[in-house]
Parts: structure tokens; C-alpha cells; sequence
């Protein structure tokens, strides 16, 4: 128990992460998970139980109550309050326990997080962290993840944090962002640069194409000069640049569309709620959902949008097709 560890939602980013943690973790403690599909929890136990014990527990409640270190991955605020704030199974209803570390590495909003774990904190069933990651499935998988972290670098509790999550990260990105909340923000101020990022790329290719310049030829231009970003080799929209990128593979999603407008219009309403103009968002949210509401490409990875600004939907289902 001293050594146990919990993770709750074993989905496309939390698979990965709890899978290096039974990796890395004391080989004789248990790895407790929970998800509300009961196949993903089935499937990550015949992945990783030669590693260590792994125990599918029915409810996050019972997940913290045999835990000394809680972690959960959940798509949207309403998935966090269920996991932590449900009356009857969630988080909080576990015993008491002022040494219970509780890090919540989801995507969600400030506000949710601030109001989660104020309830867990006056509950006294442990000490919450909002610690948000960056760095996809891939980085999931790799162990090679950003975190941010809600605490400030002098907290007593960094050495614990960073004991965990360095099963799940680089050392160098490791960020402690200051009180509560801090990691959200640093993560959703990451993601609405990045996003944004995104579109300005597949535009700027797009109409550098349309002009007759080679693909590769562009891009190396790009790369040694100012409009280089993250982008350019992480999510490059245009196809045949990079062999591995999702627009190089009939776009299946890696970062799927409908979860690029979610941590978008995060960092919108994030931006407005203190007063800063986030037009740039919107304008670039725009160019996903119009990616996201077309059923040819609705079901792809966020770097579909390089489809529609270049009139090539058609032609593309016609390939999937044929």
C-alpha cells in the first residue's frame, strides 16, 4: 500500500503514461487503474501485467482508497468533477489521508481545476496538483512528456512530483509553475500558441504551394528562417514533408480534430476571461471546426484542415474510397 499507485482513465494519453509508470515503478507494488471502458482497463492489463501487479478497480473512490499516489487523464471538465467530486464514487469518498499525492494531469479548464481541488484539499483526503502534459500519444508512449506543474519550485512536495513523473517525461520538462492552477495555465497558454501555430502553418504552405515552389524546398527555407515553430516538424499539415507526420498518412489522427477545438477554446475563454483579445484563436478555431463538421474528415487529425484550404476533400475521400 505505502508504494501503491493509481491511475485513473487509461485511454489514448493515460494508456502510455500508466504503462511507464508499471515500467518504472517498485516491481512489487500494485498498479491500481480505472476507466469507465472496461475493455481499455482489460487490454492494458494483458499489455503490462508481466511487469507488476495490476488490480482493475470499479470505481475511482476505490482507486485512491489504495493508493499513496493518484494520477488521472480524462477528456473534459465534466470527466474530472465525476472522477474527483462524484458523491457516491469518486475521488473524494476515499479515507483521509494527509500524504496522499493526487496529480491531475488532464487538459482542462483553470477554473475547474482551481474548484476540484479546493474540494479535495478541504476534504483532507490528500494533496492535489494540477499536472497537465504536453507531447501526445507519442510522448505518452515514449515516456518523453512536458509536464506542468501547479506548485512552485520550493513546495516540499517536488521531490514526490518529480520522483513520479519523471516515469513519464523528460527531466529537462519538468515545469513548476507556481500555486494552484499555474499548470493549466502554462499548458493552455502551450496549446493555444501551438494550435494556432498549426494553422498559420498550413496556410503559409498552402499558398506557398499554389505558387509552384517544391514542398521540401519551402520547408527548408522555413526552417532556417523566422517562421520556423513547432509545427513545422511536429504537425506539419502539408503531405510528403516528414514520412511519419499524419498528413503524410491519410491524416489519422494523432491529435485529433474535435480535441484540438477543446484545448483551443480553452485557451480562448481563458484569454477573454482576463481581458486579452484572442482573435487569433477564433480565427484559427474556425479552420477546425469546419475540418471537424465535415464527415469526410471529422474522424482525422487536426492537420486536416491542409484539406480544406486546399479544396482537396473530394479528391481525398475518392482515394479513401477507391
Amino acid at each position: 500500500m505505502a508504494t501503491d499507485i493509481g491511475f485513473i482513465g487509461v485511454g489514448k494519453m493515460g494508456f502510455g503514461m500508466a504503462g511507464n509508470i508499471r515500467k518504472k515503478m517498485p516491481a512489487t507494488a500494485t498498479l491500481h487503474i480505472y476507466d469507465v471502458n472496461r475493455a481499455a482497463c482489460h487490454e492494458f492489463v494483458q499489455k503490462f501485467s508481466a511487469l507488476g501487479p495490476i488490480e482493475i478497480r470499479k470505481t475511482s473512490k476505490e482507486v485512491a482508497a489504495r493508493s499513496k499516489t493518484v494520477l488521472s487523464m480524462v477528456p473534459m471538465d465534466a470527466h474530472a468533477r465525476t472522477v474527483y467530486l462524484d458523491g457516491k464514487n469518486g475521488v473524494i469518498g476515499a479515507p483521509v489521508d494527509s500524504d496522499r499525492l493526487i496529480l491531475e494531469c488532464s487538459t482542462i479548464s483553470v477554473t475547474a481545476t482551481k474548484e476540484i481541488g479546493a474540494e479535495i484539499i478541504k476534504s483532507g483526503i490528500g494533496h492535489y496538483v494540477d499536472t497537465p502534459v504536453s507531447g501526445g500519444v507519442t510522448g505518452a508512449e515514449a515516456g518523453t512528456l512536458a509536464f506542468f506543474c501547479g506548485a512552485p519550485g520550493d513546495d516540499p512536495l517536488v521531490t514526490r512530483i518529480r520522483d513520479v513523473v519523471s516515469w513519464m517525461a523528460k527531466a529537462e520538462r519538468i515545469n513548476f509553475c507556481g500555486g494552484l492552477g499555474t499548470g493549466l495555465v502554462s499548458k493552455i497558454v502551450n496549446n493555444y500558441m501551438g494550435l494556432t501555430n498549426i494553422a498559420v502553418a498550413a496556410q503559409g504552405m498552402a499558398f506557398g504551394l499554389r505558387y509552384g515552389m517544391d514542398p521540401k524546398t519551402l520547408y527548408k527555407c522555413i526552417k532556417g528562417s523566422s517562421g520556423d515553430s513547432w509545427a513545422m516538424d511536429n504537425a506539419q499539415p502539408a503531405p510528403s514533408i516528414h514520412a511519419n507526420s499524419p498528413s503524410s498518412n491519410g491524416f489519422q489522427p494523432g491529435f485529433a480534430t474535435h480535441l484540438c477545438i477543446k484545448d483551443l477554446s480553452l485557451g480562448i475563454k481563458a484569454a477573454q476571461e482576463v481581458g486579452i483579445d484572442a482573435s487569433l484563436g477564433e480565427t484559427a478555431v474556425k479552420l477546425f471546426e469546419k475540418a471537424n463538421q465535415d464527415p469526410r474528415t471529422g474522424g482525422l487529425d487536426c492537420t486536416s484542415i491542409w484539406l480544406h484550404i486546399n479544396d482537396q476533400v473530394a479528391a481525398f475521400a475518392e482515394s479513401q474510397n477507391s
